[in-house]
Protein backbone atom coordinates (compact mmCIF):
# COMPACT_ATOMS: atom_id res chain seq x y z
CA UNK A 1 0.00 0.00 0.00
CA UNK A 2 1.23 3.13 -0.87
CA UNK A 3 1.51 6.70 1.35
CA UNK A 4 0.67 9.69 -0.13
CA UNK A 5 3.10 12.72 1.69
CA UNK A 6 2.12 15.66 3.19
CA UNK A 7 1.82 18.43 0.23
CA UNK A 8 5.00 20.19 -0.33
CA UNK A 9 3.84 23.50 0.15
CA UNK A 10 4.07 25.36 3.68
CA UNK A 11 1.50 25.24 5.68
CA UNK A 12 -1.11 28.02 6.79
CA UNK A 13 -0.45 28.58 10.38
CA UNK A 14 -2.20 31.02 12.62
CA UNK A 15 -2.52 32.14 16.55
CA UNK A 16 -5.29 34.40 17.41
CA UNK A 17 -5.41 36.79 18.53
CA UNK A 18 -1.60 37.64 16.56
CA UNK A 19 0.52 38.53 19.58
CA UNK A 20 2.09 41.08 17.92
CA UNK A 21 -0.32 42.44 15.93
CA UNK A 22 -2.41 42.54 19.43
CA UNK A 23 0.77 44.49 20.82
CA UNK A 24 0.57 47.20 18.56
CA UNK A 25 -3.25 47.54 18.66
CA UNK A 26 -2.84 47.65 22.65
CA UNK A 27 -0.21 50.37 22.06
CA UNK A 28 -2.47 52.79 19.77
CA UNK A 29 -5.55 52.05 22.42
CA UNK A 30 -3.38 53.63 24.80
CA UNK A 31 -2.53 56.30 22.89
CA UNK A 32 -6.27 56.85 22.20
CA UNK A 33 -7.28 56.81 25.82
CA UNK A 34 -4.65 59.15 26.35
CA UNK A 35 -6.11 61.67 23.56
CA UNK A 36 -9.33 61.06 24.99
CA UNK A 37 -8.60 62.07 28.30
CA UNK A 38 -7.70 65.67 27.13
CA UNK A 39 -10.39 68.23 27.80
CA UNK A 40 -12.76 69.68 25.35
CA UNK A 41 -10.55 72.32 23.05
CA UNK A 42 -7.43 70.69 23.36
CA UNK A 43 -6.77 70.51 19.53
CA UNK A 44 -6.48 66.87 19.41
CA UNK A 45 -9.89 65.64 18.29
CA UNK A 46 -8.38 65.10 14.53
CA UNK A 47 -5.60 62.05 16.26
CA UNK A 48 -8.16 61.01 18.44
CA UNK A 49 -10.27 59.80 15.70
CA UNK A 50 -7.24 58.32 13.73
CA UNK A 51 -5.70 56.81 16.48
CA UNK A 52 -8.75 54.93 17.64
CA UNK A 53 -9.41 54.12 13.72
CA UNK A 54 -5.60 52.49 13.68
CA UNK A 55 -6.50 50.59 17.15
CA UNK A 56 -9.73 49.06 15.67
CA UNK A 57 -7.93 48.08 12.37
CA UNK A 58 -5.39 46.00 14.09
CA UNK A 59 -7.11 44.72 16.52
CA UNK A 60 -9.31 43.01 13.38
CA UNK A 61 -6.31 42.23 11.77
CA UNK A 62 -5.08 40.44 14.63
CA UNK A 63 -8.09 38.01 14.65
CA UNK A 64 -7.33 37.10 10.86
CA UNK A 65 -3.69 37.46 10.19
CA UNK A 66 -1.26 34.07 9.44
CA UNK A 67 1.82 33.66 10.75
CA UNK A 68 5.23 33.52 8.56
CA UNK A 69 8.25 31.81 9.59
CA UNK A 70 11.53 33.22 7.70
CA UNK A 71 14.79 31.09 8.19
CA UNK A 72 17.50 33.18 10.04
CA UNK A 73 20.10 30.28 10.03
CA UNK A 74 21.65 27.93 12.60
CA UNK A 75 18.06 26.12 12.82
CA UNK A 76 16.30 29.52 13.73
CA UNK A 77 13.11 31.33 12.50
CA UNK A 78 12.23 34.39 12.50
CA UNK A 79 8.47 34.88 13.02
CA UNK A 80 6.37 37.65 11.73
CA UNK A 81 2.52 38.04 10.74
CA UNK A 82 0.56 39.15 7.92
CA UNK A 83 -2.32 40.54 8.25
CA UNK A 84 -5.41 41.19 5.84
CA UNK A 85 -4.62 44.19 3.82
CA UNK A 86 -6.84 47.46 3.81
CA UNK A 87 -8.07 50.05 5.61
CA UNK A 88 -12.22 48.99 4.97
CA UNK A 89 -13.26 47.75 8.69
CA UNK A 90 -16.41 46.05 7.68
CA UNK A 91 -14.25 43.83 5.25
CA UNK A 92 -11.59 43.08 7.61
CA UNK A 93 -14.38 42.23 9.95
CA UNK A 94 -15.27 40.05 6.92
CA UNK A 95 -11.97 37.78 7.14
CA UNK A 96 -12.18 36.89 10.84
CA UNK A 97 -13.64 32.96 11.25
CA UNK A 98 -17.62 33.32 11.20
CA UNK A 99 -17.49 31.68 15.03
CA UNK A 100 -15.51 34.26 15.88
CA UNK A 101 -17.17 36.90 14.45
CA UNK A 102 -20.29 35.40 16.05
CA UNK A 103 -18.81 35.85 19.70
CA UNK A 104 -17.99 39.16 18.99
CA UNK A 105 -21.49 39.98 18.09
CA UNK A 106 -23.01 38.68 21.14
CA UNK A 107 -20.11 40.27 23.23
CA UNK A 108 -20.61 43.90 21.81
CA UNK A 109 -24.52 43.77 21.72
CA UNK A 110 -23.93 42.16 25.56
CA UNK A 111 -21.52 45.18 26.48
CA UNK A 112 -23.08 48.15 24.49
CA UNK A 113 -26.59 47.37 24.59
CA UNK A 114 -27.59 51.15 24.99
CA UNK A 115 -26.75 51.23 20.92
CA UNK A 116 -30.25 49.88 20.36
CA UNK A 117 -29.32 46.09 19.64
CA UNK A 118 -26.67 47.10 16.99
CA UNK A 119 -24.63 44.74 15.62
CA UNK A 120 -20.87 44.97 15.73
CA UNK A 121 -20.79 44.52 11.83
CA UNK A 122 -23.24 47.40 11.58
CA UNK A 123 -21.21 49.26 13.84
CA UNK A 124 -18.24 49.33 12.22
CA UNK A 125 -19.74 50.25 8.83
CA UNK A 126 -20.78 53.29 10.98
CA UNK A 127 -17.36 54.10 11.46
CA UNK A 128 -15.77 53.78 8.05
CA UNK A 129 -14.02 55.72 6.23
CA UNK A 130 -13.06 57.79 9.97
CA UNK A 131 -8.72 56.41 9.55
CA UNK A 132 -9.54 58.76 6.35
CA UNK A 133 -11.94 61.66 7.50
CA UNK A 134 -9.53 61.95 10.31
CA UNK A 135 -6.52 63.03 7.98
CA UNK A 136 -8.19 64.60 5.38
CA UNK A 137 -11.05 66.59 7.16
CA UNK A 138 -9.93 69.73 5.18
CA UNK A 139 -10.45 68.06 1.98
CA UNK A 140 -14.55 68.37 0.76
CA UNK A 141 -15.92 64.83 1.01
CA UNK A 142 -14.01 64.09 4.16
CA UNK A 143 -16.55 65.34 7.49
CA UNK A 144 -15.56 65.07 10.95
CA UNK A 145 -19.14 65.37 11.41
CA UNK A 146 -19.61 62.20 9.61
CA UNK A 147 -18.04 59.97 11.53
CA UNK A 148 -19.83 59.43 15.02
CA UNK A 149 -17.02 59.97 17.52
CA UNK A 150 -18.43 57.74 20.53
CA UNK A 151 -19.01 54.89 18.63
CA UNK A 152 -15.75 54.81 17.39
CA UNK A 153 -14.08 55.54 21.40
CA UNK A 154 -16.58 52.76 22.10
CA UNK A 155 -15.33 49.98 19.39
CA UNK A 156 -12.06 50.76 19.64
CA UNK A 157 -12.17 50.79 23.60
CA UNK A 158 -14.74 47.07 23.23
CA UNK A 159 -11.67 45.60 20.94
CA UNK A 160 -9.10 45.74 23.40
CA UNK A 161 -11.31 43.94 26.11
CA UNK A 162 -12.63 41.94 23.79
CA UNK A 163 -9.20 40.62 22.47
CA UNK A 164 -7.33 41.00 26.32
CA UNK A 165 -10.65 38.11 27.45
CA UNK A 166 -9.99 36.16 24.48
CA UNK A 167 -8.48 32.15 24.41
CA UNK A 168 -5.62 31.79 22.40
CA UNK A 169 -6.24 29.52 19.33
CA UNK A 170 -3.79 28.21 17.38
CA UNK A 171 -4.47 26.43 14.03
CA UNK A 172 -3.07 24.93 11.25
CA UNK A 173 -4.22 24.29 7.62
CA UNK A 174 -1.89 22.36 5.16
CA UNK A 175 -4.02 22.97 1.97
CA UNK A 176 -7.00 25.07 0.99
CA UNK A 177 -9.22 21.70 0.69
CA UNK A 178 -8.22 20.83 4.53
CA UNK A 179 -9.90 22.33 7.62
CA UNK A 180 -7.90 24.24 9.89
CA UNK A 181 -6.52 21.77 12.65
CA UNK A 182 -7.50 23.88 15.97
CA UNK A 183 -5.08 23.96 19.36
CA UNK A 184 -6.48 25.91 22.04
Amino acid sequence: MKTLDRPKARPRQQEIPDPQIRDVADQFELARQLLFAQPPGAGVLCPLMNTAAVAIELYLKCLSAEKVYVDAGLGWSRVSATPEFGHGLATLLDKVKVDLRDELDRAFLAELPSLGRLSFQAALEQCEGAFETSRYPFEPNHALSKCPLLLLMGCSYFLQQFVAKLRTRETTQWSDQEPFHARS
